[in-house]
Protein backbone atom coordinates (compact mmCIF):
# COMPACT_ATOMS: atom_id res chain seq x y z
CA UNK A 1 0.00 0.00 0.00
CA UNK A 2 1.74 3.12 -1.23
CA UNK A 3 0.02 6.44 -1.51
CA UNK A 4 1.38 9.72 -2.82
CA UNK A 5 0.81 11.67 0.37
CA UNK A 6 2.50 14.90 -0.50
CA UNK A 7 2.36 15.44 -4.25
CA UNK A 8 -1.39 15.65 -4.81
CA UNK A 9 -2.23 19.04 -6.29
CA UNK A 10 1.31 19.70 -7.47
CA UNK A 11 1.71 19.77 -11.25
CA UNK A 12 5.45 19.43 -11.69
CA UNK A 13 7.11 16.21 -10.52
CA UNK A 14 10.73 15.34 -11.11
CA UNK A 15 10.75 12.05 -13.08
CA UNK A 16 12.09 8.85 -11.63
CA UNK A 17 13.58 7.19 -14.65
CA UNK A 18 15.16 9.12 -17.46
CA UNK A 19 12.81 10.50 -20.10
CA UNK A 20 14.48 10.90 -23.46
CA UNK A 21 16.46 7.67 -23.37
CA UNK A 22 13.54 5.45 -24.32
CA UNK A 23 10.57 7.67 -23.53
CA UNK A 24 10.38 6.31 -19.98
CA UNK A 25 8.55 8.31 -17.35
CA UNK A 26 10.25 9.54 -14.20
CA UNK A 27 7.09 10.96 -12.75
CA UNK A 28 7.21 8.81 -9.65
CA UNK A 29 10.34 10.23 -8.04
CA UNK A 30 8.62 13.53 -7.66
CA UNK A 31 10.54 15.87 -5.51
CA UNK A 32 9.31 19.23 -6.37
CA UNK A 33 7.32 17.90 -3.56
CA UNK A 34 6.04 18.76 -0.19
CA UNK A 35 8.08 18.47 2.92
CA UNK A 36 10.03 15.41 2.14
CA UNK A 37 7.96 12.45 3.07
CA UNK A 38 5.59 10.97 0.63
CA UNK A 39 5.31 7.28 -0.02
CA UNK A 40 5.94 7.42 -3.75
CA UNK A 41 5.64 4.53 -6.18
CA UNK A 42 7.70 4.54 -9.36
CA UNK A 43 5.41 5.08 -12.31
CA UNK A 44 5.56 3.74 -15.83
CA UNK A 45 5.15 5.78 -19.01
CA UNK A 46 1.39 5.70 -18.67
CA UNK A 47 1.58 7.14 -15.18
CA UNK A 48 0.55 3.92 -13.45
CA UNK A 49 2.18 2.23 -10.46
CA UNK A 50 4.51 -0.51 -11.63
CA UNK A 51 3.84 -2.42 -8.45
CA UNK A 52 7.33 -2.29 -6.97
CA UNK A 53 6.25 -0.10 -4.06
CA UNK A 54 9.51 1.80 -4.15
CA UNK A 55 9.99 4.28 -1.36
CA UNK A 56 12.52 7.04 -1.67
CA UNK A 57 14.85 7.95 1.18
CA UNK A 58 13.24 10.34 3.64
CA UNK A 59 9.88 9.73 2.07
CA UNK A 60 8.62 7.54 4.88
CA UNK A 61 8.36 3.78 5.14
CA UNK A 62 6.92 1.33 2.67
CA UNK A 63 3.78 0.73 4.70
CA UNK A 64 2.87 -2.91 5.38
CA UNK A 65 -0.69 -3.94 4.65
CA UNK A 66 -1.47 -4.41 8.33
CA UNK A 67 0.15 -1.20 9.51
CA UNK A 68 -1.93 1.48 11.25
CA UNK A 69 -3.06 4.30 9.00
CA UNK A 70 -1.17 7.55 8.89
CA UNK A 71 -4.09 9.74 9.82
CA UNK A 72 -4.69 12.87 7.79
CA UNK A 73 -1.86 12.31 5.33
CA UNK A 74 -3.44 10.47 2.41
CA UNK A 75 -4.70 12.20 -0.71
CA UNK A 76 -3.78 15.68 0.46
CA UNK A 77 -3.92 18.70 -1.80
CA UNK A 78 -2.33 22.12 -1.53
CA UNK A 79 -5.70 23.50 -0.44
CA UNK A 80 -5.92 20.85 2.27
CA UNK A 81 -2.59 22.00 3.62
CA UNK A 82 -3.77 25.57 4.07
CA UNK A 83 -7.04 24.40 5.55
CA UNK A 84 -5.24 22.57 8.35
CA UNK A 85 -4.88 25.77 10.40
CA UNK A 86 -8.04 26.66 12.35
CA UNK A 87 -9.30 30.22 11.89
CA UNK A 88 -8.21 31.17 15.39
CA UNK A 89 -4.70 29.95 14.65
CA UNK A 90 -3.92 31.96 11.53
CA UNK A 91 -0.16 32.23 11.37
CA UNK A 92 1.71 35.33 10.28
CA UNK A 93 4.41 34.68 7.69
CA UNK A 94 6.70 37.34 9.14
CA UNK A 95 5.90 40.28 6.83
CA UNK A 96 3.62 42.88 8.39
CA UNK A 97 3.86 45.03 5.25
CA UNK A 98 1.89 42.40 3.36
CA UNK A 99 -1.05 42.38 5.69
CA UNK A 100 0.47 40.41 8.56
CA UNK A 101 -0.87 41.25 11.99
CA UNK A 102 2.49 40.61 13.64
CA UNK A 103 1.19 37.49 15.34
CA UNK A 104 3.98 35.42 16.90
CA UNK A 105 3.78 32.17 14.95
CA UNK A 106 6.28 30.43 17.21
CA UNK A 107 3.91 30.84 20.17
CA UNK A 108 1.85 28.00 18.71
CA UNK A 109 4.72 25.54 19.11
CA UNK A 110 6.07 23.75 22.17
CA UNK A 111 8.86 25.45 24.10
CA UNK A 112 12.14 25.38 22.21
CA UNK A 113 10.53 24.93 18.77
CA UNK A 114 10.40 27.49 15.97
CA UNK A 115 9.08 27.68 12.44
CA UNK A 116 11.40 28.06 9.49
CA UNK A 117 9.83 30.96 7.63
CA UNK A 118 7.63 31.24 5.76
CA UNK A 119 5.86 29.88 8.78
CA UNK A 120 3.10 27.91 7.10
CA UNK A 121 1.65 27.24 3.69
CA UNK A 122 4.98 25.97 2.38
CA UNK A 123 3.57 22.88 0.73
CA UNK A 124 6.46 23.44 -1.63
CA UNK A 125 9.08 23.25 1.14
CA UNK A 126 11.34 20.25 1.63
CA UNK A 127 13.79 18.87 4.16
CA UNK A 128 14.77 15.42 5.31
CA UNK A 129 16.92 13.29 7.57
CA UNK A 130 20.08 14.31 5.70
CA UNK A 131 19.27 18.02 5.89
CA UNK A 132 20.90 18.74 9.25
CA UNK A 133 24.60 18.39 10.10
CA UNK A 134 27.57 20.28 11.57
CA UNK A 135 25.49 23.16 12.92
CA UNK A 136 23.62 23.73 9.67
CA UNK A 137 20.07 23.00 8.56
CA UNK A 138 19.29 23.22 4.85
CA UNK A 139 16.01 23.11 2.99
CA UNK A 140 14.55 23.77 -0.43
CA UNK A 141 11.50 25.81 -1.32
CA UNK A 142 9.78 26.70 -4.57
CA UNK A 143 8.44 30.08 -5.58
CA UNK A 144 4.97 28.62 -6.12
CA UNK A 145 3.16 25.34 -5.66
CA UNK A 146 1.92 25.09 -9.21
CA UNK A 147 4.21 25.54 -12.22
CA UNK A 148 7.27 26.64 -10.21
CA UNK A 149 9.80 28.76 -12.02
CA UNK A 150 12.49 28.90 -9.33
CA UNK A 151 13.79 26.77 -6.49
CA UNK A 152 15.88 28.13 -3.63
CA UNK A 153 18.38 26.38 -1.36
CA UNK A 154 18.33 27.88 2.13
CA UNK A 155 20.67 27.47 5.10
CA UNK A 156 20.07 28.15 8.78
CA UNK A 157 22.96 28.53 11.21
CA UNK A 158 21.62 26.62 14.21
CA UNK A 159 23.71 28.51 16.74
CA UNK A 160 22.59 31.97 15.60
CA UNK A 161 19.20 31.21 14.01
CA UNK A 162 20.21 33.24 10.94
CA UNK A 163 18.76 32.12 7.61
CA UNK A 164 20.60 32.65 4.33
CA UNK A 165 19.87 31.98 0.68
CA UNK A 166 22.63 29.81 -0.77
CA UNK A 167 21.54 29.08 -4.33
CA UNK A 168 18.64 29.84 -6.66
CA UNK A 169 17.92 27.85 -9.82
CA UNK A 170 15.34 28.31 -12.56
CA UNK A 171 12.98 25.74 -14.07
CA UNK A 172 13.59 23.08 -15.28
CA UNK A 173 16.93 22.94 -13.43
CA UNK A 174 15.46 22.75 -9.94
CA UNK A 175 17.04 21.83 -6.60
CA UNK A 176 15.86 18.43 -5.40
CA UNK A 177 16.35 16.72 -2.01
CA UNK A 178 19.36 18.62 -0.63
CA UNK A 179 21.63 16.72 1.78
CA UNK A 180 24.26 18.51 3.85
CA UNK A 181 27.64 17.31 5.08
CA UNK A 182 29.99 19.70 6.86
CA UNK A 183 30.32 22.74 4.57
CA UNK A 184 28.73 21.40 1.42
CA UNK A 185 25.36 20.28 0.09
CA UNK A 186 24.51 17.76 -2.61
CA UNK A 187 21.28 17.67 -4.57
CA UNK A 188 19.99 16.36 -7.87
CA UNK A 189 18.46 18.26 -10.73
CA UNK A 190 16.73 17.76 -14.02
CA UNK A 191 18.87 18.89 -16.96
CA UNK A 192 17.44 19.82 -20.34
CA UNK A 193 19.53 20.73 -23.39
CA UNK A 194 17.40 20.88 -26.51
CA UNK A 195 15.79 17.47 -26.83
CA UNK A 196 18.28 15.88 -24.44
CA UNK A 197 17.08 15.16 -20.95
CA UNK A 198 18.96 13.85 -17.94
CA UNK A 199 19.03 13.94 -14.15
CA UNK A 200 22.39 14.67 -12.53
CA UNK A 201 23.97 15.11 -9.10
CA UNK A 202 25.42 18.46 -8.01
CA UNK A 203 27.56 19.65 -5.11
CA UNK A 204 27.42 23.21 -3.80
CA UNK A 205 29.76 24.90 -1.35
CA UNK A 206 27.75 26.61 1.38
CA UNK A 207 30.13 29.56 1.60
CA UNK A 208 30.43 30.42 -2.07
CA UNK A 209 27.07 29.07 -3.22
CA UNK A 210 28.77 27.81 -6.38
CA UNK A 211 27.36 24.51 -7.69
CA UNK A 212 29.54 21.86 -9.35
CA UNK A 213 27.98 19.18 -11.53
CA UNK A 214 29.33 15.79 -10.45
CA UNK A 215 27.64 13.22 -12.68
CA UNK A 216 27.23 13.59 -16.41
CA UNK A 217 25.86 10.43 -17.92
CA UNK A 218 22.82 8.79 -19.43
CA UNK A 219 21.53 7.66 -16.05
CA UNK A 220 18.92 9.17 -13.79
CA UNK A 221 21.09 10.00 -10.79
CA UNK A 222 19.23 10.98 -7.63
CA UNK A 223 18.99 11.17 -3.87
CA UNK A 224 22.69 11.78 -3.18
CA UNK A 225 24.23 11.67 0.29
CA UNK A 226 27.36 13.72 0.85
CA UNK A 227 30.63 12.79 2.55
CA UNK A 228 34.22 13.88 3.01
CA UNK A 229 35.62 12.17 -0.07
CA UNK A 230 32.60 10.51 -1.71
CA UNK A 231 29.01 11.10 -2.67
CA UNK A 232 26.69 8.08 -2.60
CA UNK A 233 23.56 8.06 -4.76
CA UNK A 234 20.91 5.97 -6.49
CA UNK A 235 20.97 5.56 -10.27
CA UNK A 236 18.57 4.16 -12.88
CA UNK A 237 19.01 3.76 -16.62
CA UNK A 238 17.79 1.82 -19.65
CA UNK A 239 19.15 -1.69 -20.01
CA UNK A 240 20.01 -3.36 -23.31
CA UNK A 241 16.97 -5.56 -22.83
CA UNK A 242 13.58 -4.81 -21.29
CA UNK A 243 13.32 -2.93 -18.04
CA UNK A 244 15.43 -0.49 -16.08
CA UNK A 245 18.80 -1.10 -14.43
CA UNK A 246 18.83 0.25 -10.88
CA UNK A 247 22.05 0.65 -8.90
CA UNK A 248 23.60 2.19 -5.84
CA UNK A 249 26.74 4.11 -6.84
CA UNK A 250 29.41 6.37 -5.40
CA UNK A 251 31.26 9.35 -6.87
CA UNK A 252 34.91 9.72 -5.85
CA UNK A 253 35.57 13.42 -5.31
CA UNK A 254 39.34 12.94 -5.72
CA UNK A 255 39.47 11.26 -9.12
CA UNK A 256 35.93 12.14 -10.22
CA UNK A 257 35.11 8.54 -11.06
CA UNK A 258 31.69 6.91 -10.75
CA UNK A 259 31.63 3.36 -9.45
CA UNK A 260 28.90 0.84 -8.76
CA UNK A 261 28.28 -0.29 -5.20
CA UNK A 262 25.57 -2.80 -5.98
CA UNK A 263 22.74 -3.53 -8.31
CA UNK A 264 19.33 -2.86 -6.86
CA UNK A 265 16.79 -5.51 -7.94
CA UNK A 266 13.23 -4.41 -8.52
CA UNK A 267 10.81 -4.80 -5.67
CA UNK A 268 11.14 -3.68 -2.09
CA UNK A 269 11.98 -0.19 -0.93
CA UNK A 270 14.93 1.92 -2.01
CA UNK A 271 16.74 2.43 1.27
CA UNK A 272 20.37 3.37 1.87
CA UNK A 273 22.51 5.45 4.19
CA UNK A 274 26.09 6.77 4.22
CA UNK A 275 28.18 7.67 7.27
CA UNK A 276 30.01 10.35 5.30
CA UNK A 277 33.38 8.66 5.57
CA UNK A 278 33.56 4.94 4.95
CA UNK A 279 30.44 2.86 5.37
CA UNK A 280 27.35 2.54 3.20
CA UNK A 281 24.39 0.42 4.28
CA UNK A 282 21.49 -0.51 2.04
CA UNK A 283 18.66 -3.00 1.65
CA UNK A 284 17.97 -5.07 -1.45
CA UNK A 285 14.63 -6.81 -1.16
CA UNK A 286 14.84 -8.46 2.30
CA UNK A 287 18.64 -8.42 2.76
CA UNK A 288 20.60 -5.73 4.60
CA UNK A 289 24.09 -5.14 3.18
CA UNK A 290 27.14 -3.02 4.00
CA UNK A 291 29.78 -1.63 1.64
CA UNK A 292 33.23 -0.39 2.67
CA UNK A 293 34.42 2.58 0.60
CA UNK A 294 37.92 2.00 2.01
CA UNK A 295 37.91 -1.41 0.31
CA UNK A 296 35.52 -1.20 -2.64
CA UNK A 297 37.01 -4.30 -4.24
CA UNK A 298 35.54 -6.43 -1.46
CA UNK A 299 32.07 -5.67 -2.78
CA UNK A 300 28.89 -5.72 -0.78
CA UNK A 301 28.70 -7.79 2.40
CA UNK A 302 25.61 -9.24 4.06
CA UNK A 303 25.12 -7.33 7.30
CA UNK A 304 22.01 -8.85 8.89
CA UNK A 305 21.90 -12.67 9.00
CA UNK A 306 18.11 -12.71 8.67
CA UNK A 307 15.50 -11.38 6.31
CA UNK A 308 13.96 -8.02 7.14
CA UNK A 309 12.24 -4.97 5.79
CA UNK A 310 13.66 -1.58 6.68
CA UNK A 311 11.63 1.50 7.48
CA UNK A 312 14.66 3.78 7.63
CA UNK A 313 18.47 3.65 7.97
CA UNK A 314 20.67 6.43 9.38
CA UNK A 315 24.29 6.77 10.52
CA UNK A 316 25.78 8.84 13.29
CA UNK A 317 28.51 10.45 11.21
CA UNK A 318 30.83 10.94 14.18
CA UNK A 319 30.80 7.39 15.53
CA UNK A 320 29.72 5.28 12.57
CA UNK A 321 26.89 3.76 14.60
CA UNK A 322 23.85 3.03 12.44
CA UNK A 323 20.21 2.91 13.54
CA UNK A 324 17.79 0.83 11.52
CA UNK A 325 14.01 0.73 11.79
CA UNK A 326 13.19 -2.82 10.79
CA UNK A 327 10.43 -5.36 10.50
CA UNK A 328 12.01 -8.83 10.54
CA UNK A 329 10.07 -11.25 8.39
CA UNK A 330 10.04 -13.65 11.35
CA UNK A 331 8.49 -13.18 13.83
CA UNK A 332 5.84 -11.19 12.06
CA UNK A 333 5.02 -7.63 13.12
CA UNK A 334 8.06 -7.32 15.34
CA UNK A 335 8.81 -3.70 14.45
CA UNK A 336 11.86 -2.39 16.30
CA UNK A 337 14.87 -0.07 16.26
CA UNK A 338 18.25 -1.76 15.92
CA UNK A 339 21.70 -0.27 16.57
CA UNK A 340 24.45 -1.60 14.32
CA UNK A 341 28.22 -1.43 14.64
CA UNK A 342 28.70 -1.89 10.92
CA UNK A 343 32.47 -2.39 11.10
CA UNK A 344 32.08 -5.20 13.63
CA UNK A 345 28.84 -6.51 12.17
CA UNK A 346 27.14 -6.55 15.59
CA UNK A 347 23.63 -5.46 16.54
CA UNK A 348 21.68 -4.57 19.67
CA UNK A 349 17.95 -3.91 19.88
CA UNK A 350 17.25 -0.37 21.08
CA UNK A 351 13.43 -0.12 20.96
CA UNK A 352 10.95 -2.97 20.65
CA UNK A 353 7.60 -1.36 21.44
CA UNK A 354 4.23 -2.86 20.44
CA UNK A 355 3.61 -0.09 17.91
CA UNK A 356 5.93 0.38 14.98
CA UNK A 357 8.94 2.65 14.62
CA UNK A 358 10.05 4.36 11.42
CA UNK A 359 12.43 6.83 9.72
CA UNK A 360 14.93 7.28 12.56
CA UNK A 361 18.00 9.49 12.73
CA UNK A 362 20.84 9.39 15.24
CA UNK A 363 23.47 11.75 16.61
CA UNK A 364 25.53 11.25 19.73
CA UNK A 365 23.51 9.66 22.52
CA UNK A 366 20.13 10.26 20.95
CA UNK A 367 17.94 8.59 18.33
CA UNK A 368 14.86 10.44 17.05
CA UNK A 369 12.12 8.47 15.32
CA UNK A 370 8.46 8.28 14.45
CA UNK A 371 6.34 6.07 16.70
CA UNK A 372 3.21 5.05 14.82
CA UNK A 373 -0.02 3.54 16.09
CA UNK A 374 -3.67 3.47 15.14
CA UNK A 375 -4.01 6.76 17.04
CA UNK A 376 -1.47 8.56 14.87
CA UNK A 377 2.23 9.44 14.82
CA UNK A 378 4.44 10.94 17.51
CA UNK A 379 8.02 12.13 17.32
CA UNK A 380 10.05 10.45 20.05
CA UNK A 381 13.64 10.39 21.22
CA UNK A 382 15.49 7.61 22.99
CA UNK A 383 18.92 7.65 24.65
CA UNK A 384 20.90 4.81 23.14
CA UNK A 385 23.01 4.52 26.29
CA UNK A 386 20.47 4.90 29.08
CA UNK A 387 17.31 3.81 27.26
CA UNK A 388 15.39 6.87 28.50
CA UNK A 389 12.55 7.90 26.15
CA UNK A 390 10.57 11.08 25.62
CA UNK A 391 7.77 12.15 23.32
CA UNK A 392 8.84 15.49 21.84
CA UNK A 393 5.92 16.20 19.49
CA UNK A 394 2.30 15.08 19.98
CA UNK A 395 0.12 12.91 17.75
CA UNK A 396 0.09 14.45 14.28
CA UNK A 397 1.69 13.91 10.87
CA UNK A 398 5.46 14.32 10.56
CA UNK A 399 8.05 13.67 7.87
CA UNK A 400 11.79 13.52 7.41
CA UNK A 401 12.97 14.24 10.96
CA UNK A 402 16.72 14.74 11.41
CA UNK A 403 18.91 15.38 14.46
CA UNK A 404 22.23 17.06 15.12
CA UNK A 405 23.43 17.58 18.69
CA UNK A 406 20.60 19.44 20.50
CA UNK A 407 18.47 20.24 17.44
CA UNK A 408 15.88 18.30 15.50
CA UNK A 409 14.32 19.51 12.23
CA UNK A 410 11.24 18.07 10.60
CA UNK A 411 8.15 18.65 8.48
CA UNK A 412 4.68 18.87 9.99
CA UNK A 413 1.40 18.61 8.13
CA UNK A 414 -1.41 19.03 10.61
CA UNK A 415 -2.09 21.30 13.53
CA UNK A 416 0.58 23.79 12.46
CA UNK A 417 -0.42 23.88 8.83
CA UNK A 418 2.24 22.75 6.37
CA UNK A 419 5.48 23.70 8.03
CA UNK A 420 9.18 23.17 8.57
CA UNK A 421 10.02 23.23 12.28
CA UNK A 422 13.26 23.25 14.29
CA UNK A 423 13.38 22.35 18.00
CA UNK A 424 16.17 22.95 20.50
CA UNK A 425 15.81 19.87 22.73
CA UNK A 426 17.91 21.38 25.54
CA UNK A 427 15.78 24.53 25.64
CA UNK A 428 12.70 22.31 25.54
CA UNK A 429 13.97 20.34 28.55
CA UNK A 430 14.22 16.99 26.77
CA UNK A 431 18.04 16.85 26.80
CA UNK A 432 20.48 17.84 29.55
CA UNK A 433 23.62 19.84 28.90
CA UNK A 434 25.52 16.62 28.14
CA UNK A 435 22.88 15.82 25.51
CA UNK A 436 21.42 12.81 27.29
CA UNK A 437 17.66 12.30 27.30
CA UNK A 438 16.07 13.65 30.48
CA UNK A 439 13.68 10.98 31.84
CA UNK A 440 10.04 12.00 32.35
Amino acid sequence: MVKDRRLAGSRWLLPAVLVGLSGLSMAGVGCSCGNGASDVAVEDASGGDDGTNDVWPDDGPDVPEDAPPDEGADDRTAEDADAEIPEDREVWDGDADEGGDEFDADSLLPVGCRFVLPATGIFNGWSGRDSIDAGKFVWRWLDTRVRPSESVLMERDLSTGVDREVLRRSYPEMIEVPAVHAGSVVFFSEMVEGDEYSVEVFLVDLVSGTPTQLTSNSSADGYPKAGEDHVVYYSAYDSAGPGIVQEYRFFDLADRSEQVISDRPGGGGIEFSFDGNRWVAFRNNTTLYSFDLADPGAGRQVLAPYELYTLGLAFDRDTGVMVAAVDPTMPEDDYRLELWDVAAGTMTVLVDDPDWQAVPDVDGHVVVYEQMSTAGTELRIVDRETGAKRTVMPLDTYYGVGIWERWIAFNNVGRYGDSLIICDLVEAGYLDIELHVVPE
